[in-house]
């Protein structure tokens, strides 16, 4: 079957979705909400669905349905080791490599995480984050990396973690927001100063945090 732009559409923004952690493990999701959200129709969402199944980031229930996979602590254990593993070659091109408009964008991403972190807005968070690390590899200028990043379909928010129902643990989780968010900043400071060192030690940090 021959994709369309708003097949294309749907699959992009459903992904960006699941990689930013905006739905929940073992979450249904409903074509007629994805239509409304993505503007596009359920064919689309229909075909989208399809290439998710493929890649491993949805699966169908027993009974029919498209579900959010749940990862097992094995697998966020293995997609963060190739998040670092991947993302420590990218910091060591990109420190030679990032062109100005590379280190703005990142620089405004970053700004942008935590403005969303300091109003508390989670979904806000994990958007930024996905943009954030797609950018720094991004910044590599090596377009085979890049492909092999994308490729791997790391979940790279851990937004999740901080959606408790303990009002003490949400205090925790808001603040978690904020440093991660603060973080992000740091990253993009140094790599315009070409502080490898010192970007490294970030991204190693921020990939244990999740």
């Amino acid at each position: 079957m021959k994709r369309s732009i708003q097949a294309d559409k749907a699959y992009a923004f459903i992904r960006e979705q699941l990689l930013s952690g905006n739905f929940k493990s073992d979450e249904r999701l409903t074509e007629q909400t994805l239509c409304e959200s993505a503007s596009v129709n359920r064919g689309d969402v229909r075909q989208a669905f399809s290439r998710l199944l493929v890649e491993g980031l949805v699966v169908r229930g027993e009974r029919g349905g498209i579900f959010v996979r749940r990862y097992t602590e094995q697998d966020l254990m293995e997609t963060f080791e190739v998040r670092q593993i991947i993302e420590t070659a990218a910091v060591r091109l990109a420190v030679d490599r990032a062109t100005e408009q590379d280190l703005h964008k990142l620089e405004e991403t970053a700004q942008h995480m935590l403005m969303m972190a300091e109003n508390g807005y989670i979904l806000g968070v994990g958007e930024g984050d996905l943009r954030f690390h797609n950018l720094l590899v991004k910044a590599a200028h090596n377009i085979k990396l890049y492909d092999l990043y994308i490729r791997a379909n790391i979940p790279l928010s851990g937004v999740n973690f901080f959606k408790k129902e303990k009002e003490k643990e949400k205090e925790i989780g808001y603040e978690g927001l904020i440093q991660d968010s603060l973080d992000h900043v740091k990253i993009a400071e140094s790599l315009r100063q070409r502080n490898v060192d010192s970007v490294l030690k970030l991204i190693s940090k921020n990939n244990v945090n999740g």
